[in-house]
């Protein structure tokens, strides 16, 4: 029976260190500021989330993590509505870098809006 129970609490240590990779990497307040900006669009809210969405790219730079998937996109999708395709395009070559999972998402956002 104790071996048994050594070998759950060992399962589950092993599946909480798996999970942990993706707790380095840095969100901000990204949850909040982006309901905000769901409940109440507008000028302040855009650019709070906006400016979180920075804080994010700022902040993994420095940390030396990569930046959360799709965090870049969304940020040059933002960028294209206002009308900043050069940056735009620069961040989603780094998505697409970062995650080439996502090339075909990236590309097609090219395609759409010239960036």
């Amino acid at each position: 029976m104790k071996i048994k129970g050594l070998i759950i609490i060992g399962a589950v240590l092993l599946l909480s260190a798996c999970n942990s990779t993706q707790g380095g990497l840095y969100w901000g307040s990204y949850s909040d500021t982006l309901h905000n900006y769901k409940q109440e669009p507008g000028d302040t809210t855009r650019q709070r989330h906006v400016k979180t969405l920075n804080d994010i790219i700022k902040t993994s730079d420095k940390r030396g993590t990569r930046v959360p998937p799709g965090v870049l996109i969304e940020l040059a999708v933002m960028e294209i509505e206002s009308g900043s395709s050069e940056n735009a395009d620069a961040l989603l070559n780094r998505e697409m870098s970062l995650y080439p999972e996502s090339r075909t998402l990236v590309l097609e956002l090219k395609k759409r809006n010239g960036a």
